[in-house]
């Protein structure tokens, strides 16, 4: 890549080519069903210099490793909804961060989708709901087992035929309060709601204000991407202050997945991506 050119052109350089890192598309492609799912990302002949390279840049991007929390004090907690073990992982980290730290916050907030749970994380999501059919009754689920709560406070929603469209926000009594969200997406005729959309809901559903103090929590791997998503879609709107930390990679072990080099380069990918999103929506003009 020539040296002497704009930040701004080297991101969009790079997420060109981060196209041979598409995985999900690969799969998708493949398997004739449409599904492309991270964890069933396949497996490509990848050189050990190439390995070493996309794990060097990973670490370096903190893919890998955990942080300790910056703060003693949070005016929220988010915890990302995902698939297969990754609401019942956050939402207990979450906890976990609670307890360890003393954090005190004014909420615990869980964002999640009202996509369908798909029979290929059946064998992971039956392990702690079995009677769930969305994702959102995922994050339910958990963070009644972590957080036990019980007491609903209020509930409000709407549900329509078309689930992109609809949405659900629940409230529930606990110590720290906790608060349950699944957005509509902004594009209900083309996809599901995704991370950006949950998280400008979130904001203007609850009011949030400004100038707030956030602590999200999600699965290492993702750290980069949904931290540079929530300056896009939070800190440059709402001048909130950011920091976004995962669980424990070995976690992700066995039922979880997601270790292969591959699913690291598809979300080194998606956080180049996500570079030029903030890019285009806010970032300095002069492309640095």
């Amino acid at each position: 890549m020539p040296e002497r050119v704009s930040l701004r052109e080297k991101v969009k350089t790079l997420v060109e080519f981060s196209c041979v890192w598409d995985y999900r598309a690969k799969q998708r492609a493949a398997s004739g069903t449409g599904e492309q799912a991270r964890w069933l990302v396949g497996t490509e002949d990848l050189t050990p210099e190439q390995t070493e390279a996309a794990m060097d840049l990973a670490t370096k991007w903190g893919m890998v490793s955990q942080a300790d929390p910056a703060r003693k004090e949070y005016d929220y907690i988010l915890i990302l909804g995902g698939a297969r073990m990754s609401c019942l992982y956050r939402t207990r980290y979450a906890y976990e961060l609670i307890q360890k730290y003393g954090l005190k916050v004014r909420e615990v907030v869980g964002l999640a989708g009202l996509r369908p749970i798909a029979d290929s994380e059946r064998e992971a999501t039956d392990t702690y709901a079995p009677d769930a059919h969305t994702e959102f009754d995922l994050m339910k689920a958990a963070v009644q087992k972590e957080f036990c709560v019980s007491e609903l406070r209020r509930r409000d929603g709407e549900k329509t035929e078309e689930i992109n469209r609809s949405w659900i926000i629940e409230e529930y009594e606990n110590s720290p309060p906790v608060c349950l969200v699944a957005a509509p997406s902004s594009e209900p005729a083309v996809r599901r709601a995704n991370t950006a959309d949950t998280f400008q809901f979130w904001s203007e559903m609850k009011n949030i204000g400004q100038g707030k103090k956030l602590l999200l929590v999600t699965s290492q791997i993702y750290v980069p991407y949904q931290h540079l998503e929530a300056v896009r879609m939070l800190g440059l709107s709402g001048g909130h202050e950011i920091e976004t930390l995962g669980f424990p990679r070995e976690w992700s072990a066995g039922l979880q997945g997601l270790q292969k080099t591959e699913n690291y380069l598809q979300e080194i990918r998606s956080t180049l991506q996500a570079m030029e999103r903030l890019d285009k929506s806010g970032g300095r003009q002069d492309g640095h």
